[in-house]
């Protein structure tokens, strides 16, 4: 089963992401509990059968690979801020702040890359 409208879904995905960024920032590790609202999104979105599967799967495996590499990129050049330009270091932000964004970081990601390749095969 698939959403019926896959642009709202990524939407959604989106905005549930960008809210928990802020919500982390803001509470810290307590503003994960925001990502319990990407548990609502069956009871917002229809539903329907997958009418040729190879083609979803495809298109899964994209969305979820190029959100990998983005949400990788983001990590090696954290680590890289971290641990060789000290001067930058200081002005971040506590390390386990940045670590808890990842996850929202990767719905966002996931529903931007999602949104634009699904705009591509429409």
């Amino acid at each position: 089963m698939k959403y019926k409208n896959l642009n709202l879904a990524f939407l959604f995905e989106i905005i549930i992401g960008f809210g928990c960024i802020i919500s982390v920032s803001v509470l810290g590790f307590s503003g994960l509990i925001s990502l319990a609202l990407i548990g609502l999104k069956p009871f917002f979105l229809e539903r329907e059968p997958i009418s040729d599967e190879k083609k979803y799967w495809r298109f899964s495996y994209r969305v979820m690979l190029s959100s990998l590499i983005i949400i990788s990129l983001f990590i090696i050049s954290i680590f890289i801020l971290i641990n060789f330009v000290p001067s930058l270091s200081k002005k971040l932000p506590p390390i386990d702040k940045i670590l808890y964004l990842l996850m929202p970081f990767f719905l966002m990601t996931r529903g931007v890359i999602g949104f634009i390749y699904n705009q591509k095969i429409e």
